[in-house]
């Protein structure tokens, strides 16, 4: 098993269980936290969907050092949702 197939595994699976396990506690977390949720559940759904138009698309449409069927097909599963924590992390409040 290579580092892609892994890192894929991880944003397969391990993702969303740590997502179900925050989920549940979210209520009880702080206003950041529960942007940091959001933004990481909405990452990881961009990130589902990314994966699975890389994974459709033809082989034909690929050249054999393509780079960008790997970061879709494989890192963006575990790089959008912490992408997506960080920016909801960092944005402020909108409540005024």
């Amino acid at each position: 098993m290579n580092l892609n197939v892994l890192v894929f595994l991880v944003g397969l699976y391990v993702v969303p269980l740590l997502l179900l396990w925050v989920g549940h506690h979210v209520r009880r977390g702080s206003a950041a936290r529960r942007r940091m949720f959001w933004g990481a559940v909405v990452g990881h759904c961009i990130a589902g969907v990314l994966a699975l138009t890389a994974a459709l698309m033809q082989a034909e449409m690929w050249s054999g050092d393509d780079a960008m069927r790997g970061v879709l097909g494989f890192w963006a599963m575990l790089a959008l949702p912490v992408i997506g924590a960080l920016i909801a992390g960092l944005r402020g409040s909108t409540r005024r």
